[in-house]
């Protein structure tokens, strides 16, 4: 472009870019992302001055109302804290000043025109985004911030955007003025003929102007600064610095009282810390005077005494000091980390060792991968659509997280398998149809933390080596159950198994139980529901079995050391038999009738099939039993094995009805 230089500039003068008034120092500075605070000159120069021990002069404003405005203003979103408004009359909005003009280009903005250079100005200087309104395109003068409209709205750039329920908007009569923090509206922007004005101060959650900007693809410096936090105490400051820049530029003579809205109230932070706590922190020796010095040039307000303790008022501006560490580290960096002295720190060692907790669950772990399973490591965030599904351990609420990257990691979960059902719909679909799968996990509500171990068996089982398998079924993961409880130390008569009852299709009726402790359910076990697997797309063929429980409650039990006898040196025999009985009975009946009629004799009884369908009748289910028998002091006979034999098959008949088949 053409530039123009002063009638007295010399011909062939070289110093163009002096008489020009662009011959100026650009800094170009890395902001660490827990200062937002040096996002504006004014803290740079506050920063400056801290270290170089110099004292900063910051300008100060004089507030010049003529009127008192009637303007309203308020929210009905906890997402605004603060929320500023002044009015300005009777101006003449113009191109800017050259001045202006230089120093937003050096700063990589463009010039728009006076009210809207201005505004961007106080922001880069203040680091507090402001937003002008043509208060004569206002519907009403009043601005309600919301957060639960969903319509369209044509932005300052000409677009079209769709807002969503949680997007915070400034709102006139119930019309959206501004996406709040991201972009004003084109219905009430400046322009040339604007002549009245009403000036925006206010404070945002950052979380949530940062889901608006990130979804809609609208990052500016206004949306950068408020994602990072601004200082909540000085929209009085800035609004003063903007009415003077209007004044002195634009020639408003009609200035308004400020309009404010606060929601809870703040207030500047307090710390208590002490000078022997910073040096032990540190491992350095700097007197009450060095500590207090610094405090004090970094524009903290402190009160300390003679031993050394003292408080502190936190710049209103330093939104990344919260506690004496914070401190510790503010004289590190002012005083030198020469200071700091090489040597061992005064901590007491201690020995690391697993809690309880972790013991066992190391127990149980080693246990599984020992029994041929594979550890999993899932996600804990689930949809909305997944939270409930085969929560049967815990009633309380799940934790929504404030900014999920997307809807499907939405909640933390109330229950392991699900993931772990996920796992396995991925290598089913892989080819990968036997599938011995477990994850141990914290399951963390709103109410309590819990430990959760679920279990997934799918496909085949290998029995004795590769060359005989057989579908898991119900029995496959009880064998697990109880080997669990075995090697943890807890008795078969402390936890039972009742038929799980529940409207839901997940597990297969007739097939699944929960784990009770006393009259608390602990856990779930049992075959997976036919519909289930198909919809999980788990495998038509396949069987899959689940099981999942509270760790917590299995832990808190009381445990035995694990009884040891003398192996007999006596051979024993094994017999099976074949039981028709109803389906309501339950199989651990039927066992533990046998165990008592055997007493000595009879050292084991495991299920090994339970058959329902063809040559069955509809009401009854064939339950295989094997039965080991062994005496201690003699060698069994045929007879003795035979007549105990028929003792339980006669007590069972006469307990449960049941028919001996074959």
């Amino acid at each position: 472009g053409i530039a123009y230089v002063p009638l007295d500039a010399p011909v062939g003068e070289r110093d163009v870019l002096g008489y020009l008034g662009l011959d100026d120092v650009v800094l170009n500075l890395k902001i660490l992302a827990n200062r937002p605070d040096l996002l504006g000159i004014l803290n740079i120069a506050r920063e400056v001055g801290s270290i170089f021990s110099r004292k900063t002069n910051i300008p100060t404003f004089e507030t010049v109302a003529n009127y008192k405005s009637e303007f309203e203003v308020g929210s009905e979103t906890t997402k605004c804290t603060q929320f500023a408004i002044e009015e300005v009359k009777d101006l003449m909005n113009k191109e800017s000043p050259r001045w202006l003009k230089e120093y937003l280009l050096a700063m990589g903005i463009r010039s728009i025109d006076a009210l809207v250079d201005i505004g961007n100005y106080v922001m880069i200087l203040t680091g507090q985004p402001l937003h002008m309104y043509d208060l004569d395109k206002l519907p009403k003068h009043s601005l309600i911030v919301k957060d639960d409209h969903e319509e369209n709205f044509t932005a300052l750039d000409g677009k079209v955007y769709k807002i969503q329920k949680g997007d915070i908007v400034i709102t006139s009569e119930n019309k959206v003025m501004c996406l709040g923090g991201v972009i004003g509206a084109l219905e009430a922007s400046v322009d040339a003929n604007t002549r009245n004005l009403a000036i925006e101060s206010a404070s945002f959650d950052g979380a949530a102007i940062r889901r608006t900007s990130n979804r809609l693809g609208l990052v500016s410096e206004s949306s950068l600064r408020f994602m990072k936090g601004t200082n909540h105490f000085q929209s009085e400051f800035v609004l003063d610095f903007a009415t003077k820049l209007i004044r002195q530029i634009c020639g408003t003579k009609h200035e308004s009282e400020i309009v404010e809205y606060l929601g809870e109230e703040k207030e500047r932070k307090v710390i208590a810390s002490s000078v022997l706590e910073i040096n032990q922190r540190l491992g350095t020796e700097f007197t009450n005077q060095e500590i207090n010095d610094v405090l004090e040039r970094l524009n903290f307000i402190v009160d300390m005494n003679e031993q050394g303790h003292f408080k502190v008022i936190v710049p209103a501006y330093r939104l990344d000091i919260f506690e004496a560490a914070d401190l510790s580290e503010e004289v590190i960096r002012i005083l030198g980390y020469e200071h700091v002295k090489a040597k061992l720190p005064s901590l007491r060692m201690t020995i690391g060792k697993r809690n309880e907790r972790l013991e066992k669950s190391k127990v149980l772990t080693d246990y599984l991968l020992s029994n041929g399973l594979h550890q999993c490591l899932t996600y804990t965030l689930v949809s909305k659509n997944v939270l409930n599904q085969f929560n049967y351990l815990t009633k309380n609420k799940a934790h929504k997280v404030l900014n999920p990257l997307t809807d499907e990691r939405e909640y933390v979960r109330l229950s392991v398998l699900p993931s772990l059902l996920e796992s396995v719909s991925y290598n089913v679909a892989r080819q990968m149809n036997n599938l011995a799968l477990f994850e141990i996990s914290d399951i963390i509500t709103q109410s309590n933390h819990q430990l959760h171990l679920s279990i997934v068996l799918c496909g085949e089982e290998s029995l004795r080596g590769e060359l005989e398998k057989r579908p898991v079924d119900f029995y496959t993961l009880k064998g697990l159950l109880r080997g669990m409880m075995e090697i943890l130390g807890i008795e078969k008569n402390r936890y039972h198994l009742e038929r799980l009852i529940t409207h839901k299709e997940e597990f297969h009726p007739g097939k699944s139980a929960t784990i009770k402790v006393a009259n608390e359910i602990v856990g779930v076990i049992g075959e997976l529901h036919p519909n289930e697997i198909i919809k999980r797309d788990l495998g038509q063929k396949n069987k899959v079995v689940a099981l999942e429980l509270r760790l917590d409650s299995v832990f808190a039990l009381k445990t035995s050391l694990i009884k040891m006898r003398e192996i007999s040196k006596y051979p024993f025999v094994n017999r099976d038999i074949a039981l028709l009985v109803d389906r309501q009975i339950e199989v651990r009946d039927l066992l533990k009738s046998i165990n008592k009629i055997g007493k000595d004799i009879v050292i084991a009884s495991e299920v090994f099939d339970v058959y329902e369908g063809e040559n069955i009748e509809p009401d009854k289910k064939s339950v295989a039993i094997s039965i080991s028998y062994r005496a201690n002091d003699h060698t069994l006979v045929e007879k003795e094995v035979s007549e105990l034999e028929a003792k339980i098959k006669s007590e069972l008949n006469r307990q449960f009805k049941a028919v001996v088949r074959g």
